[in-house]
């Protein structure tokens, strides 16, 4: 029996992605429903084991989320140095802003989404503050606070910014330490926001 399958470089992509695909359908199922999911352990770990992820027998589609970091071009450069090998067609030298789909020579789907967006560098959290609502007071000011905080007295790396963000608005809602992946169940993200649909879209064409 064919699987369709999402890989992740941590259990935060999960539960973010997983929860946010709960509130969409396809077919008639939760769009969650039709993936089983892997999480590795790191972005490098995703990358060394993509190529074995790609030869196996079971796969159908596969659907690969990671993050972006600090450069976008050298992260995308990595992953397509494995598609290349395993001769994927048609791979685009940087991410398509709507999410990536090749093919392999034997017509397996490849869909690739780099966090945030497919164009920016960031992580998760980037994608998380993109779904937050326009005209949600905290979140500015939550932005705001942590950037006022002095170098020296920053215990987190700079990389780890839009974590701080994120998890100090978290902090200010009716659950204060909800984890990222809930936010859609509490009502704190709206599922159908632009952003969080392009990523939906992507998927729905994956599965296509």
């Amino acid at each position: 029996m064919m699987v369709n399958r999402l890989i992740f470089e941590g259990p935060d992509d999960k539960h973010v992605v997983m929860n946010l695909l709960f509130n969409h359908e396809h077919n008639g199922e939760r769009l969650c429903e039709h993936f089983s999911e892997k999480v590795k352990d790191g972005v490098d770990h995703l990358i060394d084991t993509l190529n074995e992820e790609l030869k196996a027998t079971d796969l159908g589609r596969l659907g690969v989320v990671l993050d972006a970091d600090t450069d976008l071009a050298k992260q995308w450069a990595r992953v397509t140095r494995v598609l290349d090998e395993h001769g994927c067609r048609a791979v685009p030298a940087a991410p398509n802003a709507d999410g990536t789909i090749v093919e392999t020579n034997d017509s397996k789907k490849i869909g690739i989404w780099v966090m945030p967006d497919n164009k920016s560098a960031g992580a998760l959290e980037d994608f998380v503050g993109k779904l937050i609502a326009e005209g949600d007071t905290l979140w500015p000011k939550a932005q705001a606070d942590v950037n006022g905080i002095p170098q020296a007295d920053r215990r987190f790396k700079e990389t780890y910014l839009s974590k701080a963000h994120v998890h100090t608005w978290l902090a200010w809602q009716e659950e204060p330490g909800t984890r990222m992946g809930e936010t859609f169940k509490k009502k704190y993200l709206d599922p159908n926001h632009p952003q969080a649909t392009a990523f939906v879209n992507w998927i729905r064409r994956l599965l296509a």
